[in-house]
């Protein structure tokens, strides 16, 4: 009996002497970021978890679980503790890049482009956003490269480069876009390993090497992936800017590998255009039409020759193709206020330069 009563006592005294488990939102979240600027996330995530039990409106909280569940790859809870952050705080451009990133992950390729889209919307571009804007960024291009829509995935990159400098894994995937390959890296076989890589060497260094060494690097892909299909056409591009005489061989090279390239008879429809070879620049606009209905570059490739022809009806109708294909890119209202301006109709010239304010200013930074 006395030696229970002992054991009993000092069972008492120990529980005497251990602090009250913390119970107030104050005590919770003090104490979780004590847990994890101590390393210990499964402390902290416990923590932050009860917390926001107590204040569910706490946006710091959820962000710190979200945080906390993709450092150690759970990607479906950091996915709803993020979701629970942007309703709260739906400014908040970290909360959207790393649900982005999340959904990613996961594979929710739809809802992760319009959630990094989104964060991409939110950082002004004279702002750099940090690393997490830059990773949010890639994956963003990596989701429009998918899409296909190659150009602003490749303008996307080329600003993510200046800034990263130096990242392998990015510098491979900007060899997709670059080949017009509608796939993540993920998915590039063995056999087109080599030339993705070569080309991402060379359009990152476009971004970050002097002019030359990106020139060397995009001549050692011609020379040593002459018939792949698109490499011809990302040299002519190269040209295009830098040595615009000198393109058209590139992208009639292009056509001679893949004969139903639309892009490579847009290109030289523009370039024709500015030589005043109006004939064949339009019939190389239409056949690119023709070949890619559903594209909005070859009505504008079109819609150029035809003004620069004269012919202001036809530019009209194939302006509103595009416009139909994207009604949410300012440029193409502003073609339109332009041609509606040399027809005269001025009531249609002032709606679409409305529209075009409007668009300008919804998708200020967007590529």
């Amino acid at each position: 009996m006395i030696r229970r009563l002992s054991v009993l006592l000092l069972l008492a005294t120990a529980a005497a002497g251990q602090s009250p488990p913390p119970q107030t939102f104050e005590e919770l979240s003090t104490l979780a970021q004590k847990a994890y600027e101590s390393n210990r996330p499964d402390e902290a995530a416990e923590l932050y978890s009860r917390a926001v039990q107590l204040r569910p409106d706490w946006t710091e909280g959820w962000w710190a679980i979200g945080m906390i569940d993709y450092e150690r790859d759970r990607y479906p809870e950091c996915r709803d503790a993020l979701s629970r952050m942007v309703e709260l705080d739906s400014s908040a451009a970290p909360g959207w890049s790393l649900l982005g990133l999340c959904e990613f992950r996961v594979k929710q390729y739809d809802a992760a482009f319009q959630h990094l889209k989104k964060a991409h919307m939110l950082v002004p571009p004279t702002q750099p956003g940090g690393p997490l804007h830059d990773m949010a960024d890639y994956h963003l291009s990596m989701l429009l490269t998918q899409q296909g829509a190659f150009e602003v995935a490749q303008e996307i990159l080329l600003k993510v480069a200046r800034r990263v400098h130096s990242n392998s894994d990015m510098m491979f995937a900007a060899g997709l876009p670059s080949l017009r390959m509608p796939i993540l890296p993920s998915a590039v076989t063995a056999e087109q390993h080599d030339v993705v890589a070569t080309a991402g060497k060379a359009f990152w260094h476009l971004a970050t090497q002097e002019p030359e060494v990106a020139e060397a690097d995009l001549r050692a892909l011609v020379t040593k992936y002459p018939k792949f299909p698109n490499v011809h056409y990302f040299y002519g591009t190269y040209l295009a800017a830098r040595h615009p005489d000198d393109c058209a061989a590139e992208f009639r090279k292009e056509l001679t590998i893949t004969p139903d390239s639309a892009p490579a008879r847009v290109q030289l429809a523009l370039r024709y255009t500015l030589e005043d070879k109006l004939t064949e620049a339009v019939k190389l606009a239409r056949e690119a039409v023709a070949l890619s209905p559903d594209s909005v570059g070859p009505q504008l490739a079109l819609a150029k020759a035809l003004r620069t022809q004269g012919d202001n009806e036809g530019a009209l109708a194939a302006y509103q193709a595009a416009e139909r294909l994207d009604p949410v890119t300012p440029s193409i209202r502003l073609y339109l206020v332009n041609v509606y301006r040399a027809l005269g109709r001025i009531d249609d010239m002032r709606r679409e330069n409305s529209e075009y304010e409007r668009l300008k200013a919804a998708d200020a930074n967007w590529p």
